[in-house]
């Protein structure tokens, strides 16, 4: 009798999952609680042990397949109910040489369990390794960052020809094709559903923030050296006192009943680059913390995505999104909004520039920002007044002291 492992439903809303990784291959013998797959959700890599032990009879598809909430996964035969076929009889065993006692032998030993975060297995599988031959020195024999490159180091070494001192190369380069899935084809995929759904325009501008560098580095100077203040928790509470100003950018469309939902909740998502791509992690009722709360819940949200450990609670129920190119990013652009959303304000770089102040030119801090709007929903006045609303907040970074605890 066979076990079928059906794809569960792992997060609110979920109704498929693309197959990022498989771990175990038809005919292998599995344990129970053993790792099998990494599955890619619309929001997180989540990673799929088999609830029974067995011998692995089918699997849902290729790297790569989709499969469908309730769909089976991986079929198992059951301890106990593996063919006689597939586990060969003693007399068989005794009748065969050596040689392919051993082989079979070896078939029926199941794989080494390999205990390592997807961050490291993503890492293996980019330099081409196969993370079953790397040794783990964590406990329990987990696999870490540093075994892996202590793995290609001592690789490398062995293909260093003795007194050369370099690795030999004996033939050309090719190039290299890298397959569009997992988080990437998500990516792909909301952008072109954004950008084909919603009319994008943009509206640019730049605000003088030189009373938020004397009032940051101020409080820098009298907080707890743990908390991480940069400048962005500053703008998360300016947007969405914004957004309570202004309430058609803290919306969505229901273009099946043509109306517009006004949110009563200020959830906001700030768009953070990783080594995997772009995440959406999301900061829960903004309007009701502190600028220091927010800092220290950016923080936590912002190491979870570039360990790979968000939840997918921690991405859903967006209302508006934030996007920062950081110091080193441009003085403007354009971001794509996060669809269903109709609204995505960008933070660019903090510069110092010459600025003409009541007549006289002066060097200021300024930051160069941007808001992209669904245009069925936003007009471009509206856009204005959103920007003015910011500007007037983040310019008076006084008007905030009495959300910083």
């Amino acid at each position: 009798m066979s076990y079928e492992f059906k794809l569960p439903d792992v997060g609110e809303g979920l109704h498929e999952a693309e197959i990022v990784k498989w771990f175990v291959a038809e005919g292998d013998y599995v344990d129970e609680d053993q790792l099998i797959a990494e599955i890619q959700t619309d929001k997180a890599v989540v990673e799929m042990t088999t609830p029974v032990a067995g011998k692995v009879l089918l699997l849902a598809g290729e790297e790569g397949h989709v499969v469908a909430v309730g769909e089976t996964l991986i079929t198992v035969a059951t301890e106990g109910e593996v063919p006689n076929k597939a586990r060969g009889t003693a007399e068989q065993q005794i009748e065969s040489s050596e040689g392919k006692v051993e082989n079979t032998l070896q078939k029926k030993q199941p794989p080494r369990r390999v205990i390592a975060a997807p961050v490291v297995r993503k890492r293996a599988r980019e330099l081409g390794i196969d993370i079953t031959e790397v040794t783990g020195t964590e406990k329990g024999g987990r696999i870490t960052m540093q075994d892996i490159e202590q793995f290609v180091n001592e690789k490398e070494k062995a293909l260093t020809p003795q007194g050369t001192g370099r690795a030999e190369t004996y033939s050309p380069r090719e190039d290299e094709r890298i397959p569009v899935k997992g988080l990437r084809k998500r990516i792909a995929e909301k952008m072109v559903q954004a950008k084909f759904t919603a009319p994008h325009v943009s509206g640019l501008d730049e605000f003088d923030v030189s009373k938020l560098v004397v009032l940051r580095k101020q409080l820098l100077e009298q907080l707890d050296p743990s908390v991480k203040l940069t400048y962005l928790p500053f703008f998360i509470k300016a947007v969405t006192k914004a957004l309570q100003e202004h309430p058609y950018f803290n919306a969505s469309l229901d273009e099946e009943s043509n109306e517009i939902i006004l949110k009563k909740r200020y959830n906001i998502g700030i768009a953070t680059a990783t080594k995997s791509g772009l995440v959406v992690p999301v900061i829960k009722h903004a309007d009701q913390k502190s600028i220091i709360d927010i800092a220290k819940e950016l923080e936590e949200l912002t190491k979870k995505a570039h360990e790979q450990k968000l939840a997918l609670s921690d991405m859903q129920d967006g209302t508006f999104t934030i996007t920062s190119t950081g110091m080193g990013g441009g003085l403007f652009a354009t971001p794509i909004i996060n669809y269903p959303e109709v609204a995505i304000f960008g933070v660019h770089a903090i510069k110092k520039r010459p600025v003409v102040v009541k007549d006289e030119i002066v060097i200021r801090d300024m930051v160069g920002v941007s808001i992209t709007f669904d245009h069925r929903v936003i007009d471009g006045e509206p856009s204005g007044q959103f920007m003015q609303a910011v500007a007037r907040i983040i310019e008076n970074p006084e008007l905030l002291m009495l959300d910083v605890k």
